[in-house]
Parts: C-alpha cells; structure tokens; sequence
C-alpha cells in the first residue's frame, strides 16, 4: 500500500506518517531520509526527528536520490514498511544535483513534466517493491516575492504531489484542504 502524507511545515505530517508506520503490522520499519543536512537548522531538525523515531524500531536510511534501489539493500523488502522523509528535499536534491538543468526548467516547459516523471517515476519504484510505502511532503502556496529559482522549486514539488496523490492507495491531508 501506498500512503501519501502532505501538509503545511509543522502540521505533524511526521508524527501521522510514524504512527501509520507502526500501524502498518509489518515486522520491520526503515525511515527513508533524503535531508541534506546543510546547517545548525538542519541538524536540530533530524535531532528533533531522530528522537521522534526513538525506541520505535526504525532503521535508518540516508538517500538524497535514486530511492528506487533502497529496496536491494533491504532484506524482504516486500515484508516492510518504508517510511519516506520527505519529498520537498528530494525535490530540491534533484533540481540541485545539476544546476545546469535549472536554467532549462527555467525556459522549456516539457523539461517541468520531465523532472516530475523522474522524480514520481523513482518514488513510485520504490513503492512496487516494498510492502507499504508512506510518502510525506509539504505544500507551500507561491507568494509574491519569490525569486525566480524558488518560484521554480514550488512549481515542481507542486506537480510531484499532484502525480504523488494520483499513486497513493491513501492520502491524509494536513493543509485543511479537501
């Protein structure tokens, strides 16, 4: 089963994902992290996570891409339950891993459907090979103000979810959208 788990920052996408995760029945439980950890910020916030999964009995895998070969490094993979922490940095890894590629995502439109194919395409890999799958992501709004890059950024995590919820057996919405 795939389950999509989208909100605003702070909503408790993570605390709903973690405690699906353990309804999940499912013997083993791998936390799939894709943060690039870059600042004080983003250490306290896998801290901040790291205690949330404390005690749970989640192993911990660290991807920045290419979730779709996690599932060779784990055993039985069709008997676990992998938790995906969270597709807004997974979005900007891949829009980031070549910065050459922002500038053509910038001016050729095809290019936007192209980067969201390969980055559902790859989540959506995973999800066939393990046995449950809970995706989490974020939702932002554009606001007036965004620079350009950014603007970019939303549009594509935009368009990811929207493929996202089109995959998903299940979806909680945290926005309060329906």
């Amino acid at each position: 089963m795939t389950v999509l788990v989208t909100g605003t920052a702070d909503s408790g996408k993570s605390a709903l994902a973690e405690e699906l995760a353990m309804q999940t029945g499912d013997r083993y439980r791998y936390y799939l992290a894709t943060m690039k950890v870059c600042d004080d910020e983003g250490r306290k916030r896998v801290e901040k996570h790291r205690k949330m999964r404390e005690g749970k009995g989640f192993v911990t895998m660290e991807r920045q891409s290419g979730l779709s070969c996690i599932a060779d490094e784990i055993i039985n993979p069709g008997e676990v339950t992998v938790l995906l922490e969270c597709v807004s940095n997974l979005v900007g890894n891949v829009l980031h891993d070549r910065p050459d590629r922002i500038t053509l995502l910038l001016s050729d439109i095809s290019e936007k459907s192209a980067f969201a194919d390969e980055v559902t395409d790859d989540i959506a890999g995973l999800a066939g090979k393990v046995h449950n799958l809970i995706i989490v992501t974020n939702e932002y709004t554009m606001e007036d103000g965004f620079d350009e890059e950014t603007g970019l950024y939303v549009e594509l995590l935009g368009i990811v979810n929207k493929r996202l919820r089109d995959i998903a057996d299940r979806m909680f919405d945290l926005t309060g959208n329906t």
